[in-house]
């Protein structure tokens, strides 16, 4: 991701904690716009994280967590062709009047979505991986278009392959294609400097982000 939502890494923000932060939720609504994200979403959690960082930068930061994933739920059945946004500021006009909210109860529904996200399909082994572990690498300076799992206080920097993950789909959402996956490791000096502690810091990047370190 880039622009104001890549925020990982991002200085100038202060401390990120405030009173009540390592709570999950603060609302009811909030576990609905969770499940309801989690159901409705593309299948991708590529395109799921595409989709809301088409949001007006305003709006994201200016929005919560989880009024970004009701906006990724609406967005995502909007763009399928179940709803319309007029349908949904319909309802909001109606729920404002004093009509009740919809309710549904679906048990053995509800079980299956546990189940099925409970299960966590290995990845296709990267029988033709570029590097291998122990290889040392730099992530390249790039700024793709669309969405992209590789913060920006990555690039540039050099690291060392960990260990191959598997085959992935890429992050670009407009492309179908998959490719090796690593988790690189890098020291926290080379990312923000001697003054934060040395320690290791791994992350999971597309062979597509990485170049071989010959220095």
């Amino acid at each position: 991701m880039d622009s104001v939502h890549d925020m990982g890494g991002m200085q100038g923000y202060g401390t990120a904690y405030w009173p009540g932060s390592d709570e999950p939720t603060h609302a009811d609504w909030e576990l609905r716009a969770f499940v309801l994200a989690l159901v409705t979403g593309p299948g991708s959690s590529h395109a799921f994280r595409h989709t809301i960082e088409r949001l007006d930068p305003v709006r994201y930061l200016s929005g919560s967590y989880y009024e970004r994933w009701l906006y990724e739920a609406e967005q995502a059945l909007v763009e399928s062709g179940a709803i319309s946004h007029e349908e949904v500021a319909a309802w909001e006009r109606r729920l404002d009047a004093g009509e009740p909210m919809p309710q549904r109860s679906d048990a053995a529904g509800a079980a299956k979505l546990v189940r099925a996200l409970q299960r966590r399909p290995p990845l296709e082994p990267a029988i033709d991986a570029r590097f291998a572990p122990g290889d040392r690498v730099r992530v390249r300076r790039m700024r793709p278009a669309g969405h992209t799992r590789c913060p920006r206080y990555l690039r540039g920097a050099r690291g060392t392959v960990a260990r191959v993950q598997g085959r992935d789909g890429v992050p670009d959402v407009d492309n179908a294609e998959s490719e090796a996956v690593y988790a690189v490791a890098f020291d926290s000096a080379e990312l923000w400097g001697d003054d934060v502690g040395r320690h290791v810091v791994h992350a999971d990047l597309w062979e597509r982000y990485l170049e071989p370190d010959h220095v």
